[in-house]
């Protein structure tokens, strides 16, 4: 006989937290390492590739383009990522089509950060079990001049977020996070060290098909995911130094 007292979903133990939040977090600190770092020129997006031997590592990707000039990676479970990618989508081309352009990060993130809370109070739903690294960028009005001010946000289960200057999200999110830290530059020099920090933490060796990257720049207002050559040159060129 079970004497211990059971909760839903979406009822707070008396310790005042949701356990199911908690979980979904630890299953996102679960999955593979991915990190960000952001500059004035720009932010990069890496992320670990970790799957079986036999699967194609080049047909998988780990960051993805949401639009013109938001993108996002994550850590956890790829399934519950997926879904949450497809309402990402919607909510930035339902944005253009009332207002005929795509969000700025800072409205991006508040409408998707109230989709993710949903999940944690309504009966017959559980939470993402994904941590996100979304970036994008907004305009502000600088000495009278508009500028491009890139923005990096990262999101956990629960649907609460906040803005950071580095991130790192996964297995061994500490130690990626740190060294991208100490080495903070400019966007492609943070390119390399986030590539670096991934070789440095992943606990095996790893090379250019083991990596995803994308790249936001604030000259472009543009976000694109690298294609496997050029997340070679980048591992070329971290191996020549």
């Amino acid at each position: 006989m079970n004497f211990e007292i059971d909760h839903s979903l979406t009822t707070f133990t008396s310790e005042g937290t949701l356990n199911q939040c908690e979980n979904a977090l630890k299953a996102a600190l679960n999955g593979s390492l991915s990190l960000s770092a952001r500059s004035d020129d720009g932010i990069v997006l890496a992320s670990l590739k970790y799957f079986p031997k036999l699967v194609e590592k080049e047909s998988i990707s780990k960051v993805f383009k949401v639009c013109d000039s938001i993108g996002m990676t994550y850590s956890g479970l790829q399934p519950d990522f997926r879904v949450i990618y497809d309402k990402a989508i919607l909510l930035a081309e339902d944005y253009k089509y009332v207002y005929g352009r795509y969000p700025y990060a800072d409205v991006f993130v508040h409408n998707l950060s109230r989709v993710i809370q949903e999940y944690t109070q309504k009966g017959g739903l559980r939470p993402f079990g994904v941590l996100l690294l979304i970036c994008g960028f907004v305009e502000e009005k600088i000495n009278g001049e508009v500028k491009v001010v890139p923005m990096l946000y990262q999101m956990e289960p629960s649907g609460s977020f906040q803005e950071v200057n580095v991130c790192a999200i996964g297995r061994e999110y500490k130690g990626g996070c740190k060294y991208v830290e100490n080495r903070l530059e400019s966007l492609d020099d943070n390119i390399a060290n986030c590539v670096g920090s991934l070789r440095e933490h992943a606990g095996y060796s790893i090379d250019y098909k083991d990596v995803d990257i994308g790249v936001f720049r604030a000259d472009t207002k543009s976000f694109n995911t690298y294609k496997p050559g050029d997340v070679k040159e980048v591992f070329d060129s971290i191996i020549n130094k």
